[in-house]
């Protein structure tokens, strides 16, 4: 025993619709003016929640893959509180003096009295005047001996002062009570007399016989068969048959078989079991069948309706003509299915072209070429593009390599780092000058920066100096710096 656990369904019971009728129906598969019929939601629920609670009672959780779980749990619960067969009611003699009368009651043995049959306790005693006892075959043999002993044979019987005790104590009250309710040898059944064995037929009582009461061969009619009763059906050739069954494509069922006619007041019916397990019915007013009243075939497990027939979808596909509504109806029209809400879902709006529609609002497309969101798109995790990322309907865009395009950077984001920031600094080609015993100053051009000095340990002042240009690399070429003169 499972529940329904594929996506189909929903996660709590709907509340059961209002009761339609208090009257008990039953599952029909159609014919004459009746629908098959549906049993809904409701029916199944119902009937899920009831087998699930059977087993919930029983402390059983349902499987899958178990195929005795009900039986299981009708065990268990019964199991529960029972007596136990093994035990022979031991049990009962266990829970107490108490307990055994209660369930003597239960079962309603009880003591007997004079107007109800129980239990009674035996006694041999044969001049008890006791109501709550009774007599032992040894007491009621000295009763008898007693009373063989004093009535008198030649009065047969008329000196007995209790007759009805006397019959009962001898064993012919029940044998009197048959003979009282028996049937006399003089009645009859249907004009038969009781005084020997008799014969009866089903016509003899107003039944129908389990036996056929006449045949359907060729050349014959399914109508000639207007009484009341099993026909039988040996057809070779249903074609010579002018109302022999026939399917909606011209077909005829199997033509061996059994016919069951019945008739009330001015109704006639007639039921066709075909052999093959194809059955047939019709029915109409009048006296007797007529060959004009077609049939109507039923459909079972060996004339099963196709998708067609009941106006269904094929499970191995096929055309649904309009819109579709899953749990709802559908109000997107169309070549639309909505799901759940009535304005929630998918439409196809053109040659190539699928919609995404949320409560009527149109928010995403799908074309040959392109997906397009007409809302803003968030994307909770990572967004992965196999191409580039654009915005602003391609004025700016990011490649696959990281460079981005935008009128910010006047194109390419690459070209404009690679022509406007600095790439690299160096020192250039220095420059040394001796400055002992000379005067100057050093280096007095833009750009140059002292790199060293040097100084003998002789005098106080420095003998000369080391300097180079500080240059920066914008994109590939060298540039020297400016400014730094005094």
């Amino acid at each position: 025993m499972f529940h329904l656990d594929n996506n189909s369904g929903i996660s709590a019971m709907p509340k059961p619709a209002a009761q339609q009728s208090s009257a008990t129906r039953w599952f029909t598969e159609g014919g004459g003016n009746n629908s098959p019929s549906w049993p809904g939601q409701d029916w199944f629920n119902i009937v899920q929640a009831e087998l699930l609670n059977v087993l919930t009672t029983a402390g059983i959780a349902p499987e899958k893959t178990a195929f005795n779980q009900l039986a299981l749990a009708i065990k268990a619960i019964i199991n529960k509180d029972a007596l136990l067969k093994g035990n022979l009611l031991s049990e009962i003699r266990a829970a107490g003096a108490s307990s055994q009368k209660t369930a003597r009651e239960n079962l309603d043995i009880t003591d007997a009295t004079l107007n109800k049959k129980g239990l009674t306790q035996l006694s041999n005693a044969v001049d008890s005047t006791s109501e709550a006892q009774s007599a032992t075959p040894k007491a009621v043999k000295i009763a008898m001996d007693n009373a063989n002993a004093r009535l008198a044979k030649d009065r047969n019987g008329a000196d007995i002062p209790n007759k009805p005790l006397f019959l009962q104590n001898v064993g012919l009250e029940e044998t009197i009570n048959l003979a009282k309710n028996a049937v006399p040898v003089t009645r009859r059944i249907n004009s038969k007399p009781l005084s020997g064995d008799i014969a009866l037929w089903a016509s003899d009582v107003g039944a129908i016989s389990a036996d056929a009461v006449g045949e359907i061969t060729n050349n014959g009619t399914m109508a000639s068969a207007n009484t009341p009763g099993w026909w039988r059906v040996a057809v070779s050739n249903s074609d010579t048959v002018a109302d022999f069954p026939t399917y909606p494509d011209g077909s005829k069922l199997y033509s061996y078989g059994y016919l069951f006619v019945e008739k009330i007041g001015e109704v006639w019916f007639q039921h066709y079991y075909a052999h093959m397990g194809a059955n047939a019915k019709r029915q109409d007013w009048g006296t007797v069948p007529n060959t004009s009243r077609p049939w109507v075939i039923d459909y079972n497990t060996a004339n099963k309706p196709s998708a067609g027939d009941v106006g269904a979808l094929p499970i191995t596909g096929g055309r649904l003509n309009g819109p579709l509504g899953i749990g709802t109806d559908n109000a997107l029209g169309g070549n639309s299915i909505v799901l759940g809400d009535n304005d929630t879902g998918i439409k196809q709006n053109g040659d190539g072209v699928l919609d995404i529609y949320a409560n009527s609002a149109h928010v995403l497309r799908f074309i040959s070429s392109l997906v397009e969101s007409m809302v803003s798109l968030k994307v909770n995790g990572n967004a992965v593009a196999t191409g580039e990322v654009q915005a602003g309907n391609g004025s700016s865009r990011m490649t696959n390599n990281g460079d981005i395009f935008g009128s910010v950077w006047n194109g390419w984001l690459s070209i404009h780092l690679n022509n406007n920031l600095v790439a690299d600094v160096q020192l250039g080609a220095g420059t040394s000058v001796t400055t002992w015993n000379n005067a100057g100053s050093w280096p007095n051009t833009p750009g140059y920066v002292v790199t060293s000095v040097w100084k003998d340990n002789q005098g106080e002042n420095i003998d000369g100096i080391n300097y180079a240009p500080l240059q920066k690399r914008v994109g590939s070429q060298w540039y020297t710096v400016q400014g730094g003169t005094v």
